[in-house]
């Protein structure tokens, strides 16, 4: 018999949220808990919900709501909740907009609320939801519990000590399994003679593309056989592939667009970079380590916490000629680059599987709901 029904609000605005709420709730306890989603437009998270046969509703306002408007996405979560019978024990809430949205919703109910930060956002900001939003450290007030998806991000939630921190986990079988390693090849054309180094992210400023891209112009002046791939979608597709052509790169370099087959593309791959100069953890980063690829990824603080150099190599955010060469080394320098990759593996088998993801997130569950 399910005992609990669990409400998920979230607003996802990066790839590692939409994975992280998609495999939430595809390994949640159907025994023990009845779940329900509450979310602004994702067209690719709808696809899977469809999939997964789950009762959701679509609320743009989600998105936009302030201090003067959030009853409007409140009242429809309400409506929704109330609906058919169903009964909600608990409302899980991701990031500060959907958790402002969801602390009304859980007030109104009468039931406990969590939720998980997932970026690593200034405390105080309110730039990003205009003079009407709510700033961040209150938001994080508002909640029973909170969970945060890194130390990084928990050092930056300001004045609360009621944070779980719990790390994103991943499919680590599934990645790990042997995929048909010359699928990428025959999309391209190329064969494997022809080194692959790419990335697979979001085609925005913080994301680095545009430093991948610099990189490449070194690269393939030294090696004309190598060819570079960047798989996702963006604001900022039709400015890079413009930068590309300029840069004279556009017959040894793909875009590829938003994929599934992320693993398929990983497994291609012959040297995996992310550039990322922001602070947060990038799922893709587990994925490629569970594929066994050598990867090659800034070091900024929040990737150092996660991962060593026993398992990628850093190099300095923002500096196209230390990732040019860095790719080199990992061409050259094989028995390395295998140690490297052994190492990553065993890694998120130890730390970051879905197990190690949704073991405490149940366990508070059951704390917070009883």
């Amino acid at each position: 018999m399910i005992e609990r029904g669990i409400l998920y609000i979230a607003h996802p605005t990066t790839n590692s949220m939409k994975q992280h709420l998609l495999l939430l709730i595809k390994y949640l306890n159907r025994a023990r808990y009845k779940p329900y989603l509450v979310m602004s437009h994702e067209p690719y998270v709808e696809e899977h919900l469809n999939k997964m046969e789950l009762e959701f509703i679509i609320v743009p306002e989600i998105e936009t709501a302030n201090k003067l408007n959030v009853g409007g996405a409140a009242k429809k979560i309400e409506e929704f909740a109330r609906d058919k019978d169903r009964v909600v024990n608990l409302i899980h809430t991701h990031d500060y907009q959907a958790c402002f949205v969801g602390a009304q919703v859980a007030k109104s109910l009468g039931v406990p609320h969590i939720c998980t930060i997932h970026t690593a956002e200034d405390a105080h900001t309110t730039r990003k939801k205009g003079l009407l939003s709510v700033s961040n450290d209150k938001i994080a007030a508002m909640p029973d519990r909170l969970i945060a998806v890194s130390e990084y991000v928990r050092n930056r939630i300001v004045g609360q000590d009621k944070i779980n921190l719990i790390y994103n986990g991943i499919e680590a079988e599934r990645f790990g399994e042997t995929l048909d390693t010359e699928h990428l090849f025959r999309e391209l054309d190329v064969t494997k003679d022809n080194k692959l180094v790419g990335m697979i992210t979001r085609l925005a400023p913080e994301k680095g593309n545009g430093i991948f891209i610099e990189a490449a112009v070194v690269l393939s002046r030294k090696y004309p056989e190598m060819h570079f791939i960047i798989a996702g979608d963006g604001d900022d597709e039709e400015k890079l592939k413009k930068h590309v052509a300029n840069l004279g790169l556009a017959s040894h370099f793909h875009f590829l667009g938003f994929r599934r087959d992320v693993a398929h593309i990983l497994k291609g791959l012959d040297v995996v970079v992310v550039p990322n100069l922001g602070g947060s953890v990038p799922m893709i980063l587990l994925e490629a380590l569970a594929c066994k690829r050598p990867v090659i990824i800034s070091g900024v603080e929040s990737v150092k916490e996660v991962v060593s150099e026993d398992c990628v190599d850093f190099v300095k955010p923002g500096d196209s000629e230390a990732l040019a060469k860095a790719v080199e080394g990992a061409f050259t320098s094989k028995l390395k680059s295998i140690a490297k990759v052994q190492a990553g593996q065993k890694l998120v088998q130890e730390r970051f599987t879905i197990q190690h993801m949704m073991k405490p997130t149940e366990s508070l569950y059951l704390e917070v709901a009883r």
